[in-house]
């Protein structure tokens, strides 16, 4: 049987981007909980993706995103990282192209689906102790499970800032 892979892609002035929908090139990098410091929900997102240069030349790039969840899901900021950005040296159709990709596609790929399961169920099966444990450890399930339920529209009417 033939599979088809889904992919998308970005033309940039430094090479097409090719983004696919496959388990490996997405993960959670990184998940910070809500404080009384900061009251949000942020999860980092890793892409894995494939650039193509003068048409001849591949080379493998990963760059990285937060998305900044308010606990009760009424905000919704991406924000970029200082390092491997993905909205980095984009001009601005391009960074608003790659906005679309995420509000788009990449959220609703099985590869993203799957990186935040995979999270859940990790969760799931960590041995916490202590009452303060279980209680952050429930509440980043919450969220994470959230984080599924974010719709397109969520994604595109979100502001895009650099990271604190």
């Amino acid at each position: 049987m033939m599979r088809i892979l889904d992919a998308k892609m970005i033309d940039t002035k430094s090479g097409l981007e090719t983004y696919l929908d496959i388990q490996k090139n997405v993960h959670v990098a990184d998940l910070r909980i809500p404080t009384e410091e900061s009251p949000f929900f942020e999860i980092k997102i890793g892409i894995e993706y494939y650039r193509l240069i003068e048409q001849n030349y591949y080379d493998i790039q990963v760059n990285y995103f937060w998305i900044r969840i308010h606990p009760e899901m009424n905000t919704i900021t991406l924000l970029e990282p200082e390092i491997q950005n993905i909205f980095s040296i984009k001009d601005v159709n391009e960074r608003v192209a790659t906005k679309k990709l995420i509000g788009e596609w990449l959220i609703n790929t099985n590869a993203f689906r799957s990186s935040i399961k995979n999270l859940i169920k990790e969760k799931k099966s960590e041995n916490v102790v202590t009452e303060k444990d279980i209680r952050e450890t429930l509440r980043t399930i919450e969220l994470l499970e959230k984080t599924l339920d974010l719709k397109t529209e969520d994604i595109l009417n979100a502001e895009v800032k650099k990271a604190s």
